[in-house]
């Protein structure tokens, strides 16, 4: 019998969306969670088993030593966090033939893809736009020629231990310089910063290599955070044929088989300007189950049949909405942007909550303990 194993790297509302996804339909997954707090996975009454560990790697040795049985009946492996898909990844050989898991035919080619540099000429080839970009050396202060302020410093990937902590937005070469003395990186992008109008996130799922693609729905905010994704979305059905044959190509290119989003910022001259590629279930991933459309499982019953059904597609209602609420309450009702009355008036019309959820409240209730004891310790 095959089993489900949500191997989670950080503990938080991605994986959580996930084990709920399975829970709904009576299947209760094997939680592989690396230590950390808040805890919120091994909090759900939809976990059969827990195991709890140091780190990623300790992770990939117990799921290889318990679960790696029946090669005639491969299980399952699914992930939120970009860590645990790029060990899955370099170790697709070891785990091929055991297990179904976000994975692009080949030891190290999703990690390959991962590289923002890369993906952008990815991204360009299939017809997409993307702010102009540099590769940069900070240990060197390297300053292209042909700059153009403002511009934002990235890591070249999202696995590494820089990641979100060197993004600066930089409107002048004295100020870039500054935030490279911040930066360990040996090697970093520097994008031409785009003041956005909005942001739009796809979410979808593929098997048979990538040729067989699926897009469940595309995101947009509900309102603006400069500089910031938003934590309240707008969520609606993909009709555009002509960026579906675009995103599906990029998949395709790649070989991919797993669960993914892809990021776009919407610039003030109207285009969509590429982002990112995520290699996971995301945050918003919870929302496909609410919408009728679980990325998670469609996936796996994809796999097992090796194509995605013709039943898949939902057709999402007018006004459907979901909300990172914990984060949402800390954007608005703390900053003072809204009341918190205006804002229970909002959260209560919701369609999916990513923390509360719907049948399953224990990981929302550890959470709000862990803000609150965090609070005490804070003053």
């Amino acid at each position: 019998m095959s089993e489900y194993i949500v191997f989670v790297c950080k503990d938080h509302y991605n994986p959580l969306g996930i084990v709920r996804t399975l829970g709904e339909v009576r299947i209760k997954p094997i939680a592989v969670v690396v230590k950390s707090d808040p805890q919120l996975v091994t909090k759900s009454k939809y976990v059969k088993t827990k195991h709890v560990v140091e780190t990623p790697e300790e992770g990939l040795e117990l799921i290889l030593k318990l679960y790696a049985k029946d090669k005639n009946d491969k299980s399952f492996i699914l992930t939120g966090d970009d860590v645990t898909v790029q060990i899955l990844d370099q170790n697709y050989d070891k785990l091929k033939d055991y297990f179904y898991f976000y994975n692009a035919g080949e030891a190290g080619r999703i990690r390959h893809f991962m590289n923002k540099d890369v993906l952008n000429d990815l991204a360009v080839k299939h017809g997409f736009n993307i702010t102009k970009t540099w590769k940069v050396k900070p240990g060197e202060c390297e300053i292209p020629e042909d700059i153009v302020y403002p511009v934002m410093t990235k890591a070249i990937n999202s696995f590494g231990k820089e990641w979100k902590s060197i993004v600066y937005i930089c409107n002048n070469e004295y100020e870039l310089k500054a935030a490279y003395k911040k930066i360990k990186s040996e090697c970093i992008l520097l994008q031409q910063y785009l003041e956005k109008t909005d942001e739009y996130g796809f979410e979808g799922f593929s098997v048979n290599h990538g040729k067989d693609v699926f897009i469940s729905m595309r995101t947009n905010q509900v309102y603006e955070i400069p500089d910031k994704y938003s934590p309240y979305w707008y969520i609606t059905n993909v009709y555009d044929k002509e960026l579906i044959k675009q995103l599906s190509g990029m998949i395709e290119e790649i070989g991919l088989e797993g669960i993914w989003e892809y990021e776009f910022l919407v610039g003030k001259d109207g285009k969509l300007y590429f982002l990112e590629l995520n290699f996971r279930n995301t945050v918003i991933g919870w929302a496909t189950t609410v919408a009728g459309m679980p990325n998670a499982t469609l996936w796996t019953e994809s796999m097992k049949t090796g194509h995605i059904a013709d039943n898949c597609y939902r057709k999402i209602p007018d006004g459907f909405t979901a909300m990172a609420e914990c984060w949402d309450y800390d954007e608005r009702v703390k900053t003072r942007i809204i009341s918190r009355k205006e804002w229970m008036r909002q959260y209560k019309k919701v369609n999916a909550k990513l923390y509360r959820g719907r049948n399953d409240f224990r990981p929302f209730f550890s959470f709000m303990w862990y803000k609150i004891t965090r609070m005490k310790l804070d003053h």
